[in-house]
C-alpha cells in the first residue's frame, strides 16, 4: 500500500483540492483545543460562572456531578521546602458524604459519636485494620486522639496508602475530637500539590447555586495562596505562584481556564 501511494506522487495541495472538489464547501476548522488527561481544555479564558454554565448546558448524567478544581502552580514539588500541603474549611458545604473515623476511647470516643462520627474504636478498631488490611477501612477519613497515637502507628504503613493517617498539621490528631469530626463534615477539604504541581479539590456539587460555587473556588484558592513558599531560594513571586486555574465536572468532555477572572476577584474572596 506505501508503494501505491508514492507512485501516485499525490501532494498535499492536490488532495485539498480534491477535498474541496467532492464536498464543495472547505469545513470550517474546529477551535484549538489543549488535551490533559482526559479532558479537552478550551484555550480561551472565561468566567467562573460562565465555565458552571457550559458544564450545566453540556451535562447528560443522571447523577448530580461534582465540580473540580485543578490549580497548576509554579513550583519545584520535589523540593521538600516547596511542599504545598494544607486544609481549608469552604463557606459552602461541598455535597459529598463522607464517612469519618475517629481512633479514641472513654469520654472521647462518647464526645465522637455525639458528633456525628460513623465509625468510632480504640485498640480492637487498630487490631481489626492490622488483620485485615485495606479491606478494613471502609471510611473516608480519619481522625485521632492524641493518647491513641502511640496505638495507630502499628497501622500507619496502611492508613498512610490510603492518605489516612490523621495529622497534627491538618488538624486529625487532636484532644478535642469532637469539633474535629464536626469541622470534618462541615465541608472541610484537605489538599496537596502532586509531583506535576498541580493541586486538586472538589468545591462542591454542580447543581449547587453558581455564586455558593464561585465563592468555594475562591476560597480554597485563597487558602492555597497563602501557603505561597517565602524567603526559600527558587521560591515563586505571588504572580508566578499560580500558572493555572482550570474548573471541570466528573464526566464533563471539557475543561474551562478561569486564572484571569478568579486573579481579578481573588482580593474580594479574602472577606469569605
Amino acid at each position: 500500500m506505501a508503494r501505491q501511494f508514492s507512485s501516485q506522487n499525490l501532494s498535499s495541495q492536490n488532495l485539498d483540492k480534491q477535498t474541496v472538489g467532492l464536498c464543495g464547501d472547505v469545513a470550517p476548522l474546529a477551535p484549538r483545543r489543549v488535551t490533559q488527561g482526559m479532558f479537552a481544555t478550551l484555550p480561551n479564558e472565561i468566567t467562573i460562572p460562565e465555565a458552571l454554565q457550559q458544564m450545566r448546558v453540556s451535562a447528560n448524567v443522571n447523577f448530580h456531578e461534582s465540580v473540580d478544581v485543578a490549580v497548576r502552580l509554579g513550583i519545584d514539588a520535589r523540593r521538600s521546602d516547596l511542599v504545598i500541603r494544607g486544609v481549608t474549611n469552604l463557606p459552602h458545604p461541598t455535597g459529598k458524604a463522607i464517612r469519618v473515623c475517629v481512633f479514641a476511647d472513654g469520654i472521647a470516643a462518647d464526645e465522637a459519636r455525639d458528633a456525628g462520627a460513623h465509625i468510632v474504636g480504640a485498640g480492637s478498631l487498630v487490631d481489626d485494620i492490622k488483620l485485615n488490611g485495606l479491606s478494613a477501612l471502609n471510611f473516608d477519613k480519619a481522625i485521632a486522639h492524641e493518647k491513641m497515637l502511640p496505638k495507630l502507628a502499628e497501622i500507619a504503613g496502611i492508613l498512610g496508602r490510603r492518605g489516612m493517617m490523621p495529622n497534627r498539621k491538618v488538624g486529625t490528631v487532636t484532644s478535642n475530637v469532637g469539633d474535629a469530626v464536626r469541622v470534618m463534615l462541615s465541608g472541610r477539604i484537605e489538599f496537596r500539590a502532586e509531583k506535576n504541581a498541580i493541586v486538586h479539590a472538589a468545591i462542591g456539587k454542580l447543581h449547587s447555586a453558581p455564586s455558593a460555587l464561585e465563592e468555594n473556588v475562591l476560597s480554597f484558592l485563597v487558602a492555597v495562596m497563602n501557603l505561597r513558599p517565602r524567603g526559600v531560594k527558587g521560591a515563586p513571586s505571588e504572580s508566578n505562584f499560580v500558572k493555572d486555574i482550570v474548573l471541570s465536572s466528573t464526566m464533563g468532555k471539557h475543561s474551562y481556564r478561569v486564572r484571569k477572572y478568579a486573579m481579578r476577584a481573588l482580593p474580594q474572596a479574602g472577606e469569605l
